[in-house]
């Protein structure tokens, strides 16, 4: 942003990022939701054979998206924007190979995103964006059951609060009347729907298969970064994206050919363009998600590169309580005042947790120095 006065380079970054997530989100929530028959003028689309003209076409959505960001992210890597100055000297061929390294974790990562957009099937998009903040409870978890290791007040109370959060959240009834064993409640309050319950649990399991897989891609990627110093996060973002088009394009394909040899039924891939040619409003969405996602990206590097991983933290963390606010605002999800204090709690814990990470590296770096 050299065109950008210094002091504004971060409030127009914090914008940047906002409006494309913010969007992104609630354009995932709306092609996960929305009935595209009610949008499009001709009732003969009716006749198409879809039951329910909602957008099931996960992987062709991801597809889409990895390549608006890979091509977004394309100009950065020719340019060498933030690379080193050797690695920016580079030939142009040899910085837009991608490197093996990378293959494994862009697999997983596109194949946990299924899990997370299945479980919209189950529960709303406010309590997967909760639960998907609390990734760091499993993982502390797992380091001190398996390793062993020993974590402070700080990172024991983030847990504990983000924990509690999304028990809150994840409540369908008055939790005091839970603990009071109170039994002047309506009947509608106390009797709990079962049916709601297990569609809670489906679509919580769905998302902890998301985060597990999420989890494996991050320490693939670390491992990545530990051997590769001088591969910039744009670099990253560029083959990273590039190897997940690569197997979400090769397997659309497979499955089209299959289904041109009538091997298997059903092809993803002609199923989404005949949705898209049935119900055109579509398109936008499916654009304008992969377009958002793309620029939000961009905008996460340059404020890690420019301002650090804890301006990065902060802002990625509030971004997300304005996703669930927008989402409950537009989609009018019905939300509980103990609802609101699990997200007061879930976000309270991760600022907590982000702050006591920023300190103790800022001690290690002083302690290097000394």
């Amino acid at each position: 942003m050299p065109t950008i006065p210094a002091f504004a380079r971060l409030p127009v970054s914090v914008l940047g990022l906002y409006t494309s997530f913010i969007l992104w989100g609630y354009l995932q929530e709306r092609l996960s939701s929305t009935d595209y028959a009610r949008l499009t003028p001709d009732q003969d689309v009716q006749k198409s054979g879809h039951s329910q003209a909602k957008w099931t076409f996960v992987f062709v959505l991801n597809c889409c998206m990895a390549f608006a960001s890979f091509f977004t992210s394309l100009p950065f890597v020719v340019l060498g924007v933030g690379a080193p100055p050797a690695t920016a000297r580079e030939p142009i061929v040899t910085r837009l190979t991608p490197h093996a390294g990378l293959a494994v974790p862009a697999l997983s990562n596109a194949l946990a995103s299924p899990f997370g957009y299945l479980s919209l099937r189950y529960i709303n998009y406010p309590m997967l964006l909760l639960v998907k903040s609390s990734k760091l409870v499993p993982v502390m978890f797992l380091s001190w059951l398996l390793n062993g290791k020993k974590y402070n007040v700080a990172q024991i109370a983030s847990v504990i609060l983000i924990s509690l959060g999304v028990a809150l959240f994840s409540c369908k009834v008055n939790p005091i009347s839970l603990i009071s064993g109170s039994s002047s409640l309506d009947k509608d309050q106390s009797s709990v729907d079962t049916h709601g319950i297990f569609q809670t649990i489906i679509g919580l399991c769905l998302v902890s298969i998301n985060l597990f897989v999420d989890g494996f891609t991050n320490a693939k990627q670390d491992r990545f970064r530990d051997k590769n110093p001088t591969v910039s996060s744009f670099q990253m973002m560029y083959e990273t994206n590039l190897w997940q088009f690569v197997f979400m394009s090769f397997y659309l394909i497979v499955e089209a050919l299959l289904k041109q040899m009538n091997v298997i039924p059903y092809s993803q891939l002609y199923s989404a363009i005949q949705f898209m040619i049935d119900y055109p409003t579509v398109v936008t969405d499916v654009v304008m998600f992969s377009l958002c996602g793309a620029i939000g990206q961009v905008f996460i590097f340059y404020i890690i590169a420019s301002f650090g991983s804890l301006t990065c933290v902060l802002v990625t963390v509030t971004r997300k309580f304005f996703s669930i606010l927008l989402s409950i605002l537009v989609f009018g999800h019905s939300v509980q005042y103990w609802q609101w204090l699990g997200v007061g709690a879930v976000f309270t814990g991760l600022f907590v947790n982000s702050l006591d990470t920023y300190y103790a590296k800022s001690k290690k770096q002083k302690s290097k120095k000394e």
